[in-house]
């Protein structure tokens, strides 16, 4: 019996026993693992998390797929299935793709993008943190209090006002410019994070789904969802180029 999980990609899920990498994008990683192998996720120094056996193999599989037939080899359980057979196409079986397969696909399609933007906005955010030393920013905490009390006692803000030469309400003054300043750069962060996640949240299909993944992963809807959306070369086959990588 196997287990599936996704997570954040670090070299160690490579060398798991048993391991089989599914899905790999902007450090999202989804694998499965025999489950006698659980044990040695603890060797993982990224976050993970079980996810079931419908994402792991189909929400990977059918990722962004929007025909409503497909072929299969005798490795998908639906080659042998009357139910959804088509016909034989040599060593691969055409069949009718489930519901469940599309409800897995967009399922799966959602939790990458949440994971996908969650990272790269916690990358910016360490990125503003950067702006400042880490001494700067472990002391930033006295400062605040500090300057929201000139009446009380100001050890910290005395020693930064004779250092510069300036008047300790000066000191004050900044310290608490800059802490809003951080603040609301924070606040801005934090609210584009969640309208994104919130667009893939509201979408309902794979072909909304892929219009998201396109315009703000940089990954191409499919060759046949560009033409319906006129996203064509003048032979209005070829589709438009797309700049690849992340566009928030």
């Amino acid at each position: 019996m196997r287990k599936y999980y996704v997570a954040r990609h670090c070299t160690e899920i490579d060398g798991l026993t048993s391991v089989d990498l599914m899905w790999n994008m902007y450090g999202v990683t989804v694998f499965s693992i025999e489950s006698t192998w659980v044990r040695d996720l603890s060797r993982l120094k990224g976050s993970y998390e079980e996810i079931t056996e419908d994402l792991g193999r189909w929400g990977t599989k059918h990722f962004g797929e929007i025909r409503a037939e497909v072929k299969v080899t005798d490795e998908d359980p639906l080659s042998e299935d009357e139910e959804y057979a088509l016909s034989q196409q040599g060593a691969k079986v055409k069949i009718k793709l489930p519901q469940e397969r599309i409800d897995a696909a967009i399922a799966f399609m959602k939790i990458a993008a949440k994971l996908v933007i969650e990272d790269e906005f916690d990358r910016k955010f360490l990125s503003l943190k950067a702006e400042e030393s880490k001494l700067e920013q472990y002391l930033w905490g006295a400062q605040v209090r500090e300057a929201n009390n000139l009446e009380g006692e100001t050890p910290l803000l005395n020693k930064i006002a004779a250092a510069k030469g300036q008047e300790v309400s000066d000191v004050a003054a900044a310290v608490l410019a800059g802490h809003r300043s951080f603040n609301e750069k924070c606040v801005d962060l934090y609210d584009r994070m969640l309208k994104l996640k919130q667009k893939f949240k509201d979408a309902s299909t794979i072909k909304e789904l892929n219009v998201l993944w396109q315009d703000y992963m940089g990954i191409p809807v499919p060759n046949a969802q560009s033409a319906e959306m006129n996203l064509v070369e003048d032979d209005e086959y070829t589709p438009l180029p797309v700049t690849p990588g992340l566009k928030f």
